[in-house]
């Protein structure tokens, strides 16, 4: 109130004898008698006219906007920083082609795994993929991504219910661990390599899984054989379902944007799958094949 009064004192003055001429004039309305009485004879109270309180209200009105500017707080405004816009699919094909000219498919799938250790990519799969925020480069990156829990427990249901115990995040890992290795078997069939045999007996020869065969397909000293066979051979044609659906994906962005900027759309839009196939596939003629459908069963 102190400053108040210091910098609008002329205008409090000028309120305050309004409202004592006011006070004043209720005074002289009510009590008229006693105050000619009292009242020296050339004293005359006057009310207040209208043209006063013109003049009072044009002033406060003229004075508010000043008031408003000093009582407001005293500091600079600070401009909003524009809000950073995330780059396109587009915007960061066209970075990497920079990068990277030439081919995006090569003999030897050189050029996309160079792509996808840069920095331009790993950053664009932190953006893209924010909850998985624990990796450095794009094998950490699959290593989490990969794990398809809620796919595991699906097809994990199908098979261990009452009165088998419920599928647990163990059950995913081994299973996880198997699709690994049944996907890896039926790439290598495709680069004629008969591994399948050998493969599966080490697997199921060897921890994780044979621990896991144990506890899952053991009960009261007597195994479960007929529910492992069925497991076993519903597992290797949903694998091989999960890599035809790969299959067709690839092919669809090949189709659409042509070899080389479908091969990285796809590395931008799919890296998972990506992941799979740089996993297993050393032939880009194979791998071009298996793309058109040159392995396909349909």
């Amino acid at each position: 109130m102190g400053y108040f009064r210091s910098g609008y004192q002329g205008l409090f003055n000028l309120l305050m004898f309004c409202v004592l001429l006011g006070f004043a004039a209720v005074c002289g309305c009510s009590e008229s008698e006693n105050r000619n009485a009292l009242a020296p004879a050339e004293a005359t109270i006057h009310p207040i006219s209208k043209e006063l309180v013109a003049e009072v209200l044009a002033a406060v009105e003229k004075n508010r906007r000043a008031a408003e500017i000093e009582f407001a707080p005293q500091f600079e405004a600070v401009p909003m920083a524009p809000m950073q816009r995330l780059p396109t699919i587009a915007e960061v094909m066209a970075q990497l082609r920079l990068e990277f000219p030439g081919n995006v498919l090569n003999d030897d799938f050189t050029r996309i795994r160079e792509i996808i250790a840069s920095e331009t990519y790993i950053e664009f799969l932190k953006r893209t993929y924010p909850q998985e925020n624990q990796f450095q480069n794009f094998d950490e990156f699959w290593e989490l991504a990969s794990l398809d829990t809620e796919g595991y427990m699906a097809f994990l249901n199908k098979y261990f219910k009452p009165p088998h115990p419920e599928p647990t995040g163990a059950d995913v890992s081994v299973l996880h661990y198997m699709a690994l290795q049944e996907r890896h078997i039926n790439i290598r069939l495709y680069h004629g390599e008969d591994i399948a045999w050998d493969t599966r007996f080490e697997m199921m020869s060897n921890d994780p899984m044979y621990s896991w065969i144990k506890q899952r397909f053991v009960t009261d000293g007597r195994g479960d054989i007929i529910l492992l066979i069925k497991f076993l051979v519903q597992f290797s044609v949903w694998v091989e379902h999960l890599q035809e659906e790969d299959q067709e994906r690839t092919q669809a962005f090949f189709l659409e944007h042509g070899t080389q900027k479908g091969f990285l759309r796809f590395a931008l839009e799919e890296p998972v799958r990506l992941g799979y196939l740089l996993k297993d596939f050393t032939d880009v003629k194979v791998f071009k094949k298996w793309v058109d459908g040159g392995f396909s069963k349909k």
